[in-house]
């Protein structure tokens, strides 16, 4: 009897018995993968569908998201996928600065259409880390030149439905920021070398794609030859207009290889319109930008420059009709500021 009574205090003390807490505790669920634990293909491919709006952002989420934002795999992802975009940039010559300087403009994103935003940013930036390169394109291959300091002979070519740009034959002089065009299948570079007197410059030189060789044009006179940085070339009834911010442009004749000065154009993208600077087809649409002084000019010794972009829709009638996307300003700068031009890239 006695070991009957044992065994059922022995059981009821083992019913009343408490489990430790951590007996009780649940296993805790494994972490959610995190994004970054993907392998780099991975998140390459997925930021390559995104806008480049967002890569300011995007790069302050991690080291791992900012260098392969900097990547140029990131391009070649972009060209795979097909999301490749228009990048607008302007060239400015400020009073405090001895070169020019590439500014991007930025187009805020997360934001309604009429209330879009878009700002000019300096070059490189986490916004855009690349210098520009002015292209030529000659059949199925896109030629391009640096545009930056120092001076590089360097020129890089690829085919259209290529991304990767291989090393073109380099040019016969260094140069920074020239100016290129296209005329019967050669490539006519101009500026941006060292002017030294003492020696025979080269002004300007030009590239047959046929036959994969550069040849040196002769020089301009002294007159002719620009003290800064080319603003553009038009070809007009097979001679190359070369303007500058000078008082004089100049032009050369490829038939006669002689150079002769020329009038300023007769309706100046800086005066046809009062602040006008430039209008551009960008994405498709009308990008007009202009400047204006930031305070009444007589105390006022900055400038902004504003943008604004149209687009056009064709109405049953005939008649085509503009509407302004949005529209504001994108950069003050002192009001002696020159502006110099305009690149369109596309990455």
């Amino acid at each position: 009897m006695l070991y009957s009574w044992v065994q059922a205090v022995a059981s009821a003390a083992t019913s009343l018995i408490v489990e430790p807490p951590w007996k009780k505790r649940k296993p805790n669920p494994p972490p959610p993968l995190s994004f970054l634990s993907l392998p780099d293909v991975i998140i390459l491919n997925c930021l390559a569908r995104v806008s480049r709006s967002y890569y300011p952002k995007l790069s302050l989420v991690s080291k791992t998201f900012r260098s392969l934002i900097l990547s140029i795999d990131l391009n070649h992802a972009r060209f795979h996928h097909q999301k490749q975009e228009d990048i607008f940039y302007i060239c400015l010559q400020l009073p405090d600065r001895p070169l020019p300087t590439w500014f991007t403009l930025w187009i805020k994103p997360d934001e309604e259409e009429v209330k879009k935003r878009s700002i000019f940013v300096q070059v490189p930036s986490s916004y855009d880390s690349r210098e520009p390169l002015s292209y030529c394109t000659v059949g199925s291959d896109l030629y391009a030149l640096r545009q930056s300091y120092p001076p590089s002979p360097s020129m890089f070519v690829r085919n259209k439905k290529s991304v990767v740009w291989r090393n073109a034959p380099n040019m016969t002089v260094p140069r920074a920021y020239p100016v290129a065009c296209k005329i019967d299948g050669k490539i006519y570079v101009m500026g941006g070398c060292n002017d030294d007197k003492s020696k025979k410059s080269c002004w300007g030189e030009v590239f047959d794609t046929n036959t994969q060789t550069w040849e040196t044009l002769p020089n301009p006179k002294a007159e002719l030859r620009f003290s800064s940085m080319i603003r553009e070339t038009q070809i007009i009834e097979g001679k190359i207009y070369v303007r500058s911010i000078d008082e004089i442009d100049s032009v050369y004749d490829p038939k006669t290889r002689k150079w002769d000065a020329t009038e300023k154009a007769l309706v100046d993208k800086s005066y046809c319109r009062r602040g006008l600077i430039e209008t551009v087809e960008y994405c498709g649409k009308l990008l007009i930008i202009w400047d204006k002084f930031a305070q009444p000019r007589r105390y006022c010794h900055e400038k902004t420059i504003c943008c604004a972009l149209v687009a056009f829709e064709k109405r049953q009638n005939g008649q085509v009709w503009g509407k302004v996307e949005w529209s504001n300003a994108g950069l003050t700068v002192p009001s002696s500021y020159v502006y110099m031009r305009y690149l369109v890239n596309v990455l």
